[in-house]
């Protein structure tokens, strides 16, 4: 009867070790090298066994695949010779009869390929999965129309998991936003998509993953966002706020912060923070970026080009930077850590022009709605364009023909912007 253990030998010039399959069969023994490595850390010191507990479950995996090989060998076991079984063995661990792949180590070998606000979405599925299987590992055959069925029970029931590491607790689990089901299913049907890409090759029949369970399961639609847009007094308030010291208790005023890029992303047609944070400096007062949210995504690299308004010189001027289009960058480690700033700052904005939980994405709605208005008149493919949005299947053929006009959205936007006096902006 063959005999199978988890071992490592020699230490490679990087300082790891390769985990290999110690077969031993009719007083033989042969070794099957893994895609497994360690490092001191996961062994003993003296006898070098692996003691990291992920590492272990991997290898009794592996050593289990090897024992079901010689159940279906049956008698035929015993008159095989060992090199015989070792290339069996090689098949089924190489996924010649059995093809296996972590779906959990996948996903993460993409997200780390990925620009990090992506690959960020990505790990939070990963983590999502994680406690939905309560493991480490998940092969991609277990995902199946029942298993996403019951991912998105659990999505839906789990508390949310955002300020879990606070110091002080909640009051009380927050209740996930319709669209974490949508968002989360669509990145786990990505990833298996790529995975089918990679692994199988139709041309020549070689078929490793030959289900697809969203052929049956669905994925739900994405929730319409609720309305976040102000009017124009709402806006005009926001304009003619007065500003606090600049320094309150020794810190930078929120405040201020909040009611400038509030303003700054409105006057620059729902600019996001990520760009405000991220954009390089402008050319002739012309603005070109290309929209961090969208540009893997778009075959244009979302670009998109803002003229300056003379109305906003000033506000544009209290943040310039000599290498980026703000300053920004000096002060905050990276955009989230900028983006959450500015939320907190605009609670007390909201609080002074009694606007409940104000955000800072309703510049950008606000500027769209404003722009439609009959007030503007601005047709919806512009306002479309000026939000940066990929053209919908009706448009994309269209587009091919047509070179953008930047100066009809730069129109458009000084249309909005009229509308508001800015006396008041410093």
């Amino acid at each position: 009867m063959a005999t199978f253990k988890a071992e490592v030998q020699n230490k490679r010039a990087d300082g790891t070790y390769n985990v290999r399959i110690r077969v031993t069969h009719n007083r033989q023994i042969r070794r099957i090298s893994t895609n497994l490595y360690v490092t001191t850390d996961d062994l003993t010191i003296k006898s070098l066994k692996i003691k990291n507990i992920k590492i272990l479950k991997k290898t009794e995996f592996l050593v289990q695949e090897c024992r079901e090989v010689c159940n279906d060998l049956g008698f035929e076991l015993f008159n095989t010779p060992i090199e015989d079984l070792v290339e069996k063995l090689k098949s089924r661990l190489q996924g010649g009869e059995k093809f296996y792949l972590d779906f959990m180590q996948y996903t993460r070998d993409k997200a780390s390929g990925m620009k990090k606000g992506t690959g960020d979405t990505y790990l939070s599925v990963l983590n999502s999965l994680k406690r939905f299987t309560k493991r480490d590992s998940l092969d991609i055959s277990e995902i199946n129309t029942n298993f996403l069925r019951e991912f998105e029970r659990f999505i839906v029931t789990e508390p949310s998991q955002r300020g879990y590491n606070r110091k002080k607790p909640r009051k009380e689990p927050e209740a996930k936003g319709g669209r974490a089901v949508s968002k989360y299913l669509s990145c786990i049907r990505a990833i298996y998509n790529m995975a089918k890409d990679e692994f199988n090759d139709e041309e020549r029949g070689i078929i490793k993953i030959p289900f697809y369970p969203f052929k049956k399961y669905k994925l739900k639609p994405i929730p319409k966002t609720r309305k976040r847009a102000l009017p124009v007094a709402s806006i005009q308030q926001i304009i003619d706020l007065p500003y606090e010291k600049e320094i309150v208790g020794g810190r930078t005023s929120l405040l201020n912060l909040a009611k400038d890029c509030f303003i700054l992303s409105f006057a620059l047609i729902g600019i996001n923070s990520a760009d405000m944070y991220h954009s390089g400096l402008p050319e002739n007062n012309i603005i070109t970026y290309n929209r961090e949210k969208t540009e893997s995504r778009r075959s244009d690299g979302a670009e998109m080009c803002v003229r300056i308004e003379n109305c906003i010189m000033k506000l544009m001027d209290k943040y310039k930077d000599d290498k980026k289009l703000f300053r920004f960058h000096r002060h905050y480690v990276n955009p989230k850590i900028f983006n959450a700033a500015i939320n907190k700052g605009l609670k007390r904005v909201g609080a002074q022009i009694g606007i409940n939980n104000l955000e800072f994405y309703s510049a950008r709605h606000s500027w769209a709605t404003i722009a439609r208005s009959s007030a503007v008149g601005i047709d919806k493919y512009t306002v479309h364009e000026g939000l940066n949005h990929a053209p919908d299947k009706d448009m994309k053929v269209t587009d091919i023909y047509i070179d953008r006009d930047w100066s009809v959205i730069w129109e458009a936007n000084k249309k909005v912007l009229d509308l508001f006096d800015w006396l008041n902006i410093l």
